[in-house]
């Protein structure tokens, strides 16, 4: 809140300066104006607001080397609607103004803290942060801080060059001569000025040019060398005139009317304070005024007229006395408008903790509802998952029973009916028949025997008994052992890990799966070499079938023991991939998640 503080301290501080400087007015104040302008202040949006700010901020520049009241006027709305809204750069824009019109005006103490300001307020924005050094410098300068001074300047100097702002830069070159010169440090000045006249010179700056000469028509005032100086300030005073600049003629003609005074040209400084006085009573700048009374008196009391240099000198002295009462005034309000905002700092921070303390209430509130339905869908999404589990375990129960009972019925009835027709086979006599009937005879002995032969072999692999009794890893090594009997192909079987068994349903889609594939490279592969590899780590199962036959089988020929390998695995939640070896061969890598198993 420190930063509002000063904020409000500014404010008050120009409204208090503004209304100071009315009551010498010359009458020709736009009072009809000033209502109209607070009239059509809009209190509707930020949009229609920035348009205003825009608007006086070029009217205060216009007027601020014209008529500082009018200036002052307008940098006063500036601040007021800025504030309004929060907007930095407003504010900047109207400190900006303040601190120009407080360095003319020689109010070194509201400057430093418009500079302060300033330089809070525009941490991302350096042309504003090198405007606030370069009037924060003037203040050291002021206050004789040479080294702060001179670094200030130095910063704000090579940030201006950074950004391209010549004339801002040359400015504070002049700037930097100034400081040397009141440190009486003549040599070291004239360098500085050099440089910045030659600057504004490139730029065509009557302004720069002008000003740059005042300055260095001072050291030499300072010097008293009144011939140079006066050469210098009447080049000046021209340029000045050139662009209507009418803050620059007066504080020309203050200089000129001083050394008149010290060169007894008495009549001339009369007549130059007279109208610095006139324009310093226009311009509304009490230390103009009282730079102008105090030549004028100066020049009077050179020429014997002691009653009018005496009321000239009171006139000095009522105005320091002024300018002495209007800097008591400050500090007050200062100090004043200090303890009041921290009264409402009290208030403000007890409104922000009462609606924090609201909105963590709400918060916490709709934090609990939302932990409470999480926690219903958590709980609901695991009683589904139970529910699921009871399921699945069912089915596995129940299609186990159902292969236990086919298997049953092929083995018992087909089977049996198999067998005893083949028993019936052997007892016919083949001699009683002819040759021809002798080959039907044992065509259909063989086939009768194969049928039943493929009957056992499917009745035991709907649920093998091993697979039953003693798991996967025997089951499969018992069906290993089966294949190897054939000649042609040598089947090899590798295990890691199974230590401990799966669940029905995993160990018997597993098995189908050996089983399935083992069938394909019999029928189909070619090969005479294949390997079942069975490994488990503590996240998969996998198994991996690889022959070295003739290797991949393009998508549009793979058969129907393929696609039901492929729903197995997926049944699983698993991984399955075909892969062609190289140079010849096919490796299937199926991979099963352990959370299922």
């Amino acid at each position: 809140m420190g930063n509002l503080y000063r904020l409000l301290t500014i404010l008050s501080l120009a409204t208090l300066a503004s209304g100071s400087r009315c009551t010498s007015g010359s009458g020709d104040t736009p009072v009809s104006q000033k209502k109209e302008i607070v009239e059509s202040i809009p209190v509707a949006g930020f949009a229609e607001d920035t348009v205003l700010i825009l608007k006086y901020h070029q009217f205060a520049k216009e007027y601020l080397f014209q008529d500082a009241e009018k200036a002052m006027f307008y940098a006063k709305h500036v601040l007021r609607l800025s504030q309004k809204h929060q907007w930095s750069k407003g504010k900047i824009l109207a400190y900006n103004l303040l601190s120009t019109y407080y360095l003319l005006d020689g109010s070194y103490d509201v400057l430093r803290e418009l500079s302060n300001e300033t330089m809070t307020l525009s941490k991302n924005m350096p042309l504003y942060t090198a405007h606030a050094k370069r009037f924060l410098a003037e203040s050291y300068s002021e206050y004789r801080q040479w080294d702060s001074a001179r670094i200030n300047y130095r910063q704000a100097i090579a940030i201006f060059e950074e950004l391209g702002e010549d004339s801002a830069a040359a400015t504070c070159l002049d700037n930097l001569g100034n400081s040397y010169r009141e440190k009486g440090m003549y040599a070291e000045a004239i360098p500085y000025y050099d440089e910045a006249y030659a600057r504004f010179d490139k730029m065509n700056s009557d302004w720069g040019r002008a000003t740059v000469l005042q300055n260095r028509g001072y050291l030499h005032v300072v010097k008293k060398e009144g011939k140079e100086a006066e050469e210098l300030l009447k080049r000046s005073l021209v340029l000045f005139q050139k662009i209507n600049n009418r803050y620059g003629e007066l504080n020309v003609l203050n200089d000129l009317a001083n050394i008149y005074c010290l060169s007894q040209q008495n009549d001339l400084a009369i007549e130059t304070a007279a109208r610095a006085l006139d324009y310093s009573t226009i311009f509304h700048s009490s230390q103009q005024t009282n730079w102008a009374l105090l030549s004028l008196a100066r020049a009077y009391k050179n020429k014997k007229m002691f009653q009018q240099a005496l009321d000239y000198m009171e006139k000095v002295i009522f105005n320091r006395r002024m300018l002495h009462t209007e800097y008591v005034q400050r500090q007050y309000t200062m100090y004043q408008l200090s303890y009041d905002n921290q009264i409402m700092d009290s208030e403000i921070q007890e409104k922000i903790i009462a609606e924090q303390r609201t909105v963590q209430r709400f918060l916490i509130g709709f934090s609990c509802l939302i932990i409470g339905f999480a926690a219903f869908l958590w709980f609901n999404n695991k009683k589904l998952r139970r529910k699921n589990a009871e399921i699945r375990e069912a089915m596995a129960r129940g299609q186990a029973i159902e292969r236990k009972r086919v298997a049953a019925e092929l083995h018992d009835n087909l089977g049996g009916t198999l067998a005893s027709l083949n028993w019936y086979l052997f007892g016919i006599d083949k001699k009683v028949l002819s040759p021809e009937e002798q080959k039907i005879y044992e065509s259909v002995h063989q086939m009768v025997g194969a049928a039943y032969r493929e009957v056992r072999s499917l009745s035991h692999n709907l649920m093998p008994a091993e697979l039953e009794e003693h798991g996967l890893v025997m089951a499969l090594h018992r069906l290993i052992d089966k294949m190897n009997e054939n000649k042609n192909i040598e089947f090899s079987f590798n295990i890691s890990g199974m230590s401990h068994r799966l669940n029905n349903k995993t160990e018997f889609e597993l098995y189908s799966i050996v089983l399935e594939l083992t069938n394909n490279i019999i029928k189909h592969s070619g090969a005479n070499k294949a390997s079942i590899n069975l490994t488990e780590n503590h996240k998969n199962i996998h198994l991996t079938i690889i022959d070295n036959g003739n290797g991949m089988v393009e998508p549009s020929r793979q058969g129907v023991g393929l696609k039901n390998v492929k729903n197995r695995v997926e049944s699983l939640r698993g991984k399955v991939q075909i892969i062609g070896q190289q140079p010849n061969g096919l490796k299937v890598d199926i991979e099963i998640p352990k959370t299922i198993v």
